[in-house]
């Protein structure tokens, strides 16, 4: 039987065949094994690269951010803070990674800083098929690599110094009636987030100022004072180095403020009722309290009087924000009758602490004005003028000079009154006969002896008052100091009421040639016209003739204001300045005090309460937390 030849199952055998061979043949197998698994390496090994680059380029942007914010958020720099986080990304090369601008948020106590970076990284092996054939290829699927950082500096601690105009144009045009609810609102809002606690305390200083600043029963037995009488206790800043530092030295001696009134205040009450620095803690300074009430209780206190020296208050204002003070104020907070508590001791903190914000607030409705006192030949020595107090049931201790009937009161008008020459001593007594008006003794002795007897027994110890408050001799005979005398009468009345009778009288001469009296150094009273150089001042305007100077002008007040402002801000102190329908010059000069030009406020009225009210929100800024 002949077998038919089919092509068709011949090449499908031969096909069969040959994969049969194919399929038992091995050679080649590890070739296609180790194709496969080099994919798979170079497939997870480039993602392993991806990830890799993905969480370098992560790290990079998110150390960057952390940089720029945390060096933007430092309280301490001065430069605008999203424009440290640009500069930094600039430097790094990454500045086309910031995602928008930095978000700012500040007040006087915290900045919070915050940004965001982001940036698309191609994958070149997430998509490997597209890398094979077309490399690079921008349509790579990409992984978004996104930053953001937020830095956040907030202070803890905050010290305040409200510093008040109180000077006599505060009682204009309901002014004091205004800054009183101001000045209460303002001590409310800063108050209300304190925590009394070590860390979150606000204490606020309340400084009262007009010509000088009372430091108060408190503070003043914790200075030195170069005591001139008893009566008040404000010390002299005369040296003008003093404005150039914050600090207060607590080592040094200071002048002491003559008690007097410059005529004008006390309508001739006697003694004098408005002295140019307050007795006890009238219109005296609150130093660093935390009792809302008490603050309340002193502002509306404050009552307006005097010139203006807004130098003063600021120098007192600044020196309750500097730790030269901590002595004074730990040892207030020690003192249970003190307004300083406790937990404030150890305050004012250092400048330089990163947790404690120190806040000036400047009030004045003025501009500085001259600051007296008197010179020192009336601060520190006794006067020519004698009371007699024998006939008088007078508690001396009460100031009873003043109720001494003039036919009681001796004038000396000659005589050196030493020892060997008080036979020559000549008083004049306002008597009302003339033939009692002349003498070689003062009135409560009946001879010359026997007031040359007690001028060498000396003052009656126990008697004889010191710091510039005179003498009580034998037959309770007592001789003034000028400290004691402008402490009784007005500035004027020294003069009207005590000399004016004895000059009409001829004792205190009109002209040259009559016999020129002298003090107990043997200096001449008069000058060659006859005119009293030291009790009778006919020109105000001379230094030879007045009994007060001035211990700096206007115009030298603000250069002393001006040196204080830059030194508080070279401390970091954060100044706030409200000029109240102050004229031009205050107005000059609280805008060159202030921090920036939005520390400044100006305004009049009640407005003064919007003023306060926005500087304690800046303050108070949120919640103060750790």
């Amino acid at each position: 039987m002949t077998t038919m030849f089919n092509p068709i199952k011949t090449t499908a055998n031969a096909v069969t065949r040959q994969l049969g061979r194919f399929r038992k043949d091995e050679e080649g197998a590890m070739i296609i094994f180790s194709l496969i698994l080099f994919v798979l390496i170079l497939t997870f090994g480039g993602m392993a690269v991806d990830l890799m680059r993905f969480e370098t380029t992560r790290a990079k942007l998110q150390a960057t951010l952390d940089r720029a914010t945390l060096a933007a958020a430092d309280l301490d720099q001065t430069e605008d803070p999203a424009d440290i986080v640009v500069d930094y990304f600039t430097k790094a090369g990454m500045i086309d990674f910031l995602d928008g601008p930095p978000i700012v948020e500040q007040g006087i106590n915290y900045r919070v800083v915050t940004a965001n970076a982001k940036v698309d990284m191609p994958l070149f092996f997430f998509d490997l098929p597209n890398v094979f054939m077309n490399p690079f290829n921008p349509g790579l699927s990409t992984f978004t690599v996104v930053g953001a950082s937020t830095a956040e500096e907030r202070v803890t601690d905050v010290e305040v110094s409200l510093i008040l105009d109180v000077s006599g144009s505060m009682s204009r045009d309901n002014r004091i009636q205004n800054l009183r609810p101001a000045a209460r609102n303002f001590v409310s809002t800063v108050l209300e987030n304190n925590t009394n606690a070590p860390n979150g305390l606000i204490t606020i200083s309340i400084v009262p100022y007009s010509a000088v600043v009372n430091p108060g029963t408190g503070i003043s037995p914790l200075l030195n004072i170069d005591r001139t009488h008893d009566f008040s206790t404000c010390p002299l800043f005369e040296d003008d180095s003093l404005f150039e530092t914050t600090a207060l030295d607590l080592d040094e001696t200071y002048p002491h403020v003559s008690h007097f009134d410059p005529d004008w205040y006390s309508a001739d009450l006697k003694p004098i009722q408005n002295p140019w620095c307050h007795v006890g803690d009238f219109n005296s300074i609150v130093p660093l309290s935390t009792d809302e009430e008490l603050l309340h209780d002193a502002i509306d206190a404050l009552e307006p009087y005097g010139n203006t020296a807004i130098d003063m208050g600021m120098k007192w204002g600044v020196a309750l924000l500097d730790p030269s003070t901590q002595d004074i104020v730990t040892a207030l907070a020690g003192d249970s009758d003190s307004s300083v508590p406790a937990i404030a001791a150890g305050r004012p903190q250092a400048h330089d602490q990163s947790d404690i914000a120190k806040i000036v607030v400047l009030m004045t409705d003025g501009s500085n004005t001259q600051q007296y006192d008197l010179y020192d030949r009336f601060k520190n020595n006794m006067s020519y003028i004698w009371f007699n107090l024998s006939d008088y049931d007078t508690d001396y201790g009460n100031m009873a000079l003043q109720d001494v009937n003039r036919n009681y009161i001796s004038v000396q008008y000659d005589g050196l009154r030493t020892p060997e020459y008080y036979e020559d001593d000549r008083f004049y007594i306002s008597h009302s006969y003339s033939s009692q008006r002349w003498k070689d003794y003062p009135s409560g002795y009946s001879s010359n002896a026997e007031y040359v007897a007690a001028m060498e027994a000396g003052p009656i110890p126990g008697l004889s008052m010191v710091n510039g408050m005179g003498n009580r001799y034998a037959n309770d005979v007592h001789q003034a100091s000028w400290q004691e005398l402008y402490a009784t009468w007005e500035y004027n009345r020294v003069n009207n009421d005590l000399l004016s009778r004895a000059k009409s009288a001829g004792a205190i001469p009109n002209s040259a040639g009559t016999t020129w009296a002298r003090d107990e150094h043997g200096n001449y009273l008069y000058d060659e016209n006859g005119d009293n150089i030291l009790v009778y001042y006919a020109d105000y305007n001379d230094a030879d003739y007045s009994i007060d100077y001035d211990i700096v002008d206007g115009d030298e007040a603000d250069d002393r204001l001006s040196d204080i402002c830059e030194a508080a801000r070279d401390q970091g102190i954060i100044i706030y300045t409200v000029a109240f329908e102050a004229p031009h010059g205050g107005q000059t000069a609280l805008a060159d005090c202030a921090s920036s030009p939005s520390h400044y406020f100006d305004v009049d009225g009640t407005d003064i309460t919007d003023a306060f009210s926005s500087i304690a929100s800046d303050i108070r800024a949120l919640k103060l937390t750790q």
